[in-house]
C-alpha cells in the first residue's frame, strides 16, 4: 500500500479556486494545502501561491495519511531505532531532511535519542556523510 502524500491530478486544477474556499485560517492541520492546486512545493515546504505564505511540513502531522505513512514505516523497521534497537519513544527521520519528500526509501525509524544525535551530528563538518553511512550500514545489517 503506498501512503505517499502527494498532489492527485486533479488537485492541479485551479478553475474550482483553493481547498481551503479562500479560509486559510478555517484550514485544521493545513490538511486541504496538502492536496489544493494553488500549492507548490519549495525548498522543503509548500508554499500557496493564492495567499503568498508557506505552509510548514509540521501541518501534516495530524493527517491521517502522515500517521499511516509513520505507521507502516515503524511496521517496517520491526518497530525499533533503526540505530540502537529501542522500542521506545519511536520517530520517522527523513534522511534526505525534506519533510515534504515522504516516500518510504526516504524514512527510517528513529528513538528520541538517536533522532536528536542524528540531527545533531548533521549539522556538523561532513556529518551529512558519516549519518548517511550509519544509518546505511546499520538498515543492511537489519535486513
Amino acid at each position: 500500500m503506498n501512503h505517499e502524500i502527494q498532489l492527485l491530478l486533479s488537485a492541479f486544477d485551479r478553475s474550482a479556486g483553493p481547498a481551503c474556499g479562500d479560509r486559510p485560517e478555517a484550514n485544521g492541520f493545513r490538511a486541504l494545502c496538502y492536496t489544493c492546486p494553488f500549492s507548490e512545493r519549495r525548498h522543503n515546504t509548500l508554499f500557496c501561491s493564492r495567499f503568498r505564505k508557506s505552509v510548514g511540513a509540521r501541518f501534516k502531522y495530524g493527517l491521517p495519511a502522515w500517521r499511516a505513512t509513520r505507521d507502516a514505516i515503524r511496521e517496517r523497521d520491526g518497530h525499533r531505532c533503526m540505530i540502537c534497537g529501542s522500542s521506545r519513544s519511536l520517530h520517522v527521520h527523513h534522511r534526505d531532511h525534506d519533510p515534504t519528500h515522504d516516500c518510504a526509501a526516504n524514512l527510517i525509524t528513529l528513538c528520541e535519542y538517536c533522532h536528536a544525535r542524528v540531527h545533531s551530528e548533521e549539522r556538523r563538518n561532513g556529518g551529512a556523510a558519516r549519518v548517511e553511512a550509519v544509518l546505511a550500514a546499520r538498515r543492511h545489517t537489519s535486513a
